[in-house]
């Protein structure tokens, strides 16, 4: 009898398997957790991105509209009782055309810092002109009324009706490759 085989165990690689096994494992989730830890991410991202710049943009009409009444933007056929004459709107518009004009539009820190600090202050100037126009946005969902019909309060209302079935779910993304 040689030496050697007394040197190999046949039951190593029983003993050690538990350890394989988790090793294993380990390595896939790993792996595994890494990629849909970036889809998710992704994902996320883009939602969060999409929610900011719809409120930016909502800001944004309500200001070319609000532009459009002032005497600067004036026409011909423009209706006199929703026209805004006092220089303090015109000066808050004037603000919100600045804070809504050419957001930044990278993943950066002091970029999204700066977005939320426009949202942020554009919806400060907006609640001033609502309160000071004695205007309000409603929107669909809440009031119930899908087709722009509801009743209407000593308030002039504006029914917000591209918001009720926005789908926000962002799915079916493939992993980036690098």
């Amino acid at each position: 009898m040689a030496t050697d085989e007394v040197d190999v165990d046949i039951f190593d690689a029983v003993l050690n398997l538990e350890e394989d096994f988790y090793a294993v494992g380990y390595r896939e989730g790993l792996n595994a957790g890494r990629t849909a830890g970036r889809l998710e991410g992704r994902a996320l991202g883009i939602e969060k991105g999409f929610e900011k710049y719809l409120a930016l943009g909502l800001i944004r009409g309500r200001t070319k509209i609000w532009h459009a009444r002032t005497s600067a933007g004036e026409s011909t056929n423009q209706d006199a009782t929703f026209a805004i004459s006092n220089p303090r709107h015109v000066k808050h518009i004037s603000a919100l055309r600045t804070l809504s004009a050419n957001p930044p539009i990278r993943n950066e820190e002091d970029d999204v810092e700066e977005v939320d600090d426009r949202i942020r202050r554009g919806k400060a100037k907006v609640k001033i002109l609502e309160n000071t126009l004695k205007e309000s946005v409603e929107d669909a969902e809440s009031t119930g009324a899908a087709d722009g019909s509801s009743s209407r309060s000593a308030a002039r209302s504006v029914i917000v009706a591209g918001t009720a079935g926005l789908e926000t779910e962002v799915e079916d993304f493939k992993p980036l490759r690098r």
